[in-house]
């Protein structure tokens, strides 16, 4: 595996310099110094199918990025911005040039079309997003958000509505892991939920007399107002609370057994005498449970004919994968951030170095629309201006309304731009196998 320290010991850098705020001219005391570089591949993993081929080596925080060569100039022909700005970084921002990599910057105008533009847009947006994005891991940290798990994206029918399935089950004081659940022909993610109340009543030992008992305790009914008086109690109260809400569960679970399976009063016998029956005819059947410890995904059980379910479930998905992608993006958040710009940011709507950099970004591609070539070092032109956004000098909504009127401005040098439409392809492709040709015959 390639290392930085592994290409400067087999002389593979090409290219190395400064990039980020110092050579844009609007670094601050707090700013890190950010390098970037371009290195060849060793001979023989450009020859093999690519098993050992190293696209690029950054560093954790990704304040160090070097391209392998080829990736380079893929992304020159896609007229990357971060890419392209590295052929126009003032000199005195460059570590370390190799002879053919400064040959390569002879060509560095042929590199500017119009086929920028969709580029430097697409990068300033997505710089905007970014920007915005900072509230909500802001939010995140201030919610203390937790990785949820797959029973939270869970649902039930309830009340013409729903409610997560994890409530309906502790409610009547059952257990996801007694579940079996089955697929509904034709409807996506929803299942039939079945119970196996042989192996319930076995494992968590729950009586015959347990049930008759719970039915009849009117005390436990209101499980809501015991959940509420959980919340306010002193330490002293919310033992005897935590049992009476124990208690509560178990009737409501009795009375839900009795009216589902129509256990009520009748011309053949009482509540007490059809629950005995019922409960001595369940036998264990061993379902698997809707998840397990560490589960990806809901598991279905092999249920006999003739069972009844004893309620639907409708799993969300799509919800939980995007969970799982904003939660680990919020992670990455948290390892990988600066805690001076966090901290400046804290208070504020946007994260002004993302707004920063759009601003730069448009002025740029102005500049490039108008024949003026690409301008990375902006002290003396608008640096001032970015350094204020930069500093949250702006409402988020007035700068809003400014890259508005900043971008009408880029789509009127667009249209008048005399820049060629694109790069030629076949003349880049001709250069990269010039230049690495050219490198390996001096090794």
């Amino acid at each position: 595996m390639l290392t930085f320290e592994s290409i400067k010991d087999n002389k593979l850098l090409l290219y190395e310099y400064i990039r980020g705020s110092h050579c844009h001219g609007i670094s601050t005391p707090t700013s890190d110094v950010d390098y970037g570089g371009v290195f060849m591949s060793p001979k023989e993993d450009l020859l093999d199918l690519g098993f050992h081929y190293q696209d690029q080596v950054a560093n954790e925080t990704n304040d160090i990025v070097w391209y392998e060569f080829k990736k380079f100039m893929t992304l020159l022909l896609k007229s990357n911005p971060t890419v392209l700005e590295s052929l126009f970084v003032d000199d005195k921002y460059v570590l370390y040039s190799h002879s053919l990599f400064t040959e390569l910057k002879q060509h560095k105008d042929l590199f500017l079309t119009k086929k920028c533009f969709p580029s430097f847009f697409a990068y300033a947006r997505s710089q905007v997003e970014k920007a915005r994005g900072l509230n909500k891991m802001i939010s995140w940290e201030k919610d203390k958000v937790e990785r949820k798990g797959i029973m939270d994206f869970t649902y039930t029918f309830y009340n013409q509505g729903s409610t997560k399935i994890e409530n309906w089950l502790e409610y009547r004081g059952l257990d996801q892991k007694y579940c079996g659940l089955v697929n509904i022909p034709n409807m996506r993610d929803v299942y039939g939920v079945y119970y196996d109340w042989g192996n319930f009543f076995l494992h968590e030992g729950i009586s015959l007399e347990d049930l008759c008992r719970a039915y009849d305790n009117i005390e436990a009914s209101d499980t809501k107002k015991i959940v509420e008086n959980i919340k306010s109690a002193s330490d002293e109260k919310k033992e005897m609370y935590e049992t009476l809400l124990k208690e509560s569960h178990l009737h409501n679970m009795a009375k839900f057994i009795v009216n589902f399976y129509n256990l009520r009063d009748g011309i053949d016998g009482g509540v007490l005498d059809k629950l005995r029956i019922w409960y001595e005819s369940q036998k264990p059947i061993g379902y698997s449970g809707m998840v397990g410890e560490r589960s990806e995904a809901l598991r279905l059980s092999s249920v006999s004919k003739g069972e009844t379910p004893i309620c639907y479930a409708s799993y969300n998905k799509d919800g939980y994968i995007k969970h799982c992608k904003d939660y680990k993006n919020y992670q990455d958040w948290i390892k990988h951030r600066n805690p001076t710009r966090y901290e400046s940011n804290l208070n504020k709507s946007y994260d002004a170095k993302n707004m920063c950099e759009c601003f730069r970004l448009i002025h740029c591609g102005i500049e490039i629309a108008e024949g003026q070539g690409y301008i990375v070092d902006r002290s003396g032109i608008d640096a001032e201006f970015l350094l204020d956004v930069k500093n949250h000098k702006f409402e988020y909504e007035y700068l809003i309304e400014k890259l508005e009127e900043e971008k009408e401005k880029m789509n009127k040098a667009m249209e008048t731009s005399t820049l060629k439409e694109d790069i030629d392809p076949m003349f880049v492709n001709s250069l990269y196998v010039d230049i690495v040709n050219s490198f390996f015959k001096k090794r």
